[in-house]
């Protein structure tokens, strides 16, 4: 008999957390696309540091970024490593200057390479590919995205809010590394020329063309 109660309250205690942890989920996704739908351009400096499982740092560099909706961002390093990713909305372009490269893709091939295009993009296609958690770390609203696609090339992002503005993106990839990028000097809705989200490919220098038909 003690079995048979154990395992029925059991069985009533799931009944009830269940529908709280799909409320909380779905509170979490609410939140996160208020703040991106919001957000209708952002310029920043950027800190970006890669590191290993045992927190050993990796890599080191530092930029700016530009974003504005829908879909369009300039994220550009500065040396030693010097790259340009610029999204007009519909096409990306990645040129490493120091391989004298530019890739060319489409927007959507792009955004799993490129999770910072999440800050620009149509947020409406968040909860088809992604689960979203939600938790406060002292001062700090922190959102966590797991993919729903098992072959993504990051296992999680987590993007930390102080206040409205976001300060903190995280990318946790499947072997272990995590890349924190910090974001400073942000100015949110601010008026942005157009023309930083075109990209006219330089003469000299080799182009890889990976989009549909291209």
């Amino acid at each position: 008999m003690f079995v048979k109660f154990v395992r029925a309250s059991l069985i009533a205690a799931a009944v009830c957390v269940l529908p709280v942890f799909a409320s909380d989920q779905s509170s979490a996704l609410t939140d996160f696309t208020k703040r991106l739908e919001s957000l209708n351009a952002m310029e920043t400096q950027f800190q970006q540091v890669t590191m290993d499982q045992s927190g050993e740092i990796l890599q080191s560099l530092s930029g700016t970024l530009a974003v504005m909706r829908p879909g369009k961002m300039r994220w550009q390093t500065r040396p030693p490593y010097e790259q340009l990713v610029v999204s007009d909305g519909k096409v990306v372009w990645v040129y490493d200057m120091d391989l004298e490269q530019v890739t060319v893709r489409d927007l959507e091939m792009r955004l799993q390479e490129t999770p910072a295009l999440l800050l620009s993009g149509d947020v409406s296609g968040i909860s088809d590919s992604y689960t979203v958690s939600r938790e406060r770390v002292g001062e700090v609203v922190r959102f966590r995205l797991k993919p729903l696609d098992a072959s993504q090339l990051f296992d999680s992002l987590e993007f930390d809010y102080a206040g409205d503005q976001v300060a903190y993106m995280r990318i946790y990839d499947a072997a272990g590394q995590i890349t924190e990028i910090q974001f400073t000097d942000q100015q949110v809705n601010p008026t942005l020329d157009e023309v930083a989200f075109t990209f006219v490919i330089p003469d000299d220098v080799d182009v890889i063309d990976g989009r549909h038909g291209g």
